[in-house]
């Protein structure tokens, strides 16, 4: 599945289902896609992946996801990536920096697995922590909508 069919059969998601949430704007969709895949479909629905710039927005997420049966087994795609510049964790493609983390114990690590480097942020909705994965990986991710 290519990133057209991410779009075509996402359309319809925001705002409906159980996965939208218009106080907290946060929306779990129904497919997998790799992190660049997660990007295009989030701006698509005039959202953006996902960013926790505090506990509290942490906080605040793990609660809906709890509320949200999603948890057990499934970890989601976040915006934070350092695709610029090894090391120096971004929002999505912006120059905007991660200044709050809750890395898992030995993250970031950068592993090369079959010959991709790590450089995206996924996140274990159990424990909250991050880990850095390679982008090509597919998996759910996290869209909220844009704040001012």
């Amino acid at each position: 599945m290519d990133a057209s069919d991410i779009l075509t059969k996402h359309k319809c998601l925001c705002p409906c289902g159980k996965d939208w949430d218009a106080t907290k704007g946060f929306v779990v969709p129904f497919e997998e896609g790799n992190w660049f895949e997660a990007v295009s479909y989030c701006a698509s629905q005039g959202m953006s992946m996902l960013q926790l710039r505090d506990k509290f927005d942490s906080q605040d997420l793990k609660q809906w996801l709890d509320d949200h049966g999603y948890g057990a087994g499934q970890n989601f795609w976040i915006g934070a990536n350092d695709l610029a510049k090894p090391g120096l964790f971004r929002w999505g493609l912006t120059a905007n920096e991660v200044t709050f983390s809750k890395w898992a114990r030995g993250e970031p690590n950068f592993m090369t697995v079959r010959g991709e480097t790590e450089h995206c942020v996924e996140l274990n909705p159990n424990t909250m922590e991050w880990n850095d994965s390679g982008c090509s990986k597919r998996m759910h991710f996290i869209c909220e909508t844009f704040s001012n």
